[in-house]
């Protein structure tokens, strides 16, 4: 069965590089992620092995190429992807891209790109696109969003209006999550998505099928330059899908 992923795997493993204020240097990174999954009754496991390496620029600018090894069962696919930022004034640009040669079930393509930039205070507001080219869809996503930062975190809520151009659906999702500091060592990060078809599913007929996913993670620095994060997650999909998830990230700051 073909389930593409949108949301999931990008709030757990976070493999795009972002805005992280305090960072300078190159780092490099590597991270796994293990989901028992049930499917229309059947018991699957799904994983994921990341390794990336790129720079910071104490919240300016930003890169980073990834490598990321997605298995389902006995199928497997590779991507390789590159992401970027670069923050001037009040604005802030984010590119991202990825590929996958001849893939089982992720996509042939990814280009997203966002601009997002400061408006009241510390409020963001954010406009974002996604392009996802499947061997058997295409998908374009609208992604709004708005960022409150605090003196220790920020709070962001986020919008995904998806657009299956070869089955002509269209379907909306939100995502709240918020980051923490509880201490000046560790990081708490939590959030909750809501909307129908989340997975898109295309080979189930239930056009409208009502999805959530929760996740939430602890990041911890180590010493100054080594940092690890343990993320768990869940997601449920009516009436033929759920899944349960953790990860583990760890970098290496130079």
């Amino acid at each position: 069965m073909n389930l593409h992923r949108f949301l999931l795997g990008a709030v757990l493993t976070g493999a795009v590089v972002t805005p992280v204020f305090g960072q300078t240097g190159p780092f490099v990174e590597v991270a796994g992620e293990f989901s028992p999954v049930k499917i229309a009754g059947a018991n699957v496991t799904w994983q994921v092995a990341h390794l990336a390496a790129g720079v910071q620029r104490d919240g300016q600018f930003g890169w980073m190429a990834a490598v990321d090894r997605q298995q389902r069962g006995s199928l497997f696919d590779v991507s390789f992807g590159a992401s970027g930022f670069r923050r001037v004034g009040a604005w802030t640009v984010f590119g991202s891209g990825a590929v996958v040669d001849s893939p089982h079930f992720l996509y042939q393509r990814s280009l997203e790109g966002e601009l997002s930039r400061s408006v009241i205070g510390t409020l963001v507001a954010h406009a974002g696109y996604r392009h996802l080219e499947f061997s058997d869809s295409t998908v374009r996503i609208l992604q709004p969003g708005l960022s409150w930062y605090f003196a220790r975190g920020v709070l962001e809520t986020r919008g995904f209006l998806v657009r299956n151009l070869t089955a002509r659906t269209d379907n909306v999702s939100v995502l709240v999550r918020g980051t923490v500091d509880a201490t000046p060592l560790v990081t708490v990060m939590t959030g909750f998505a809501r909307g129908a078809r989340i997975f898109d599913v295309s080979t189930l007929p239930n056009i409208n099928a009502d999805a959530w996913v929760a996740f939430g993670s602890v990041g911890l620095d180590i010493t100054p330059r080594w940092n690890v994060v343990l993320g768990i997650g869940g997601a449920h999909e009516d009436p033929f899908f759920s899944q349960q998830t953790v990860s583990l990230r760890l970098r290496r700051s130079f």
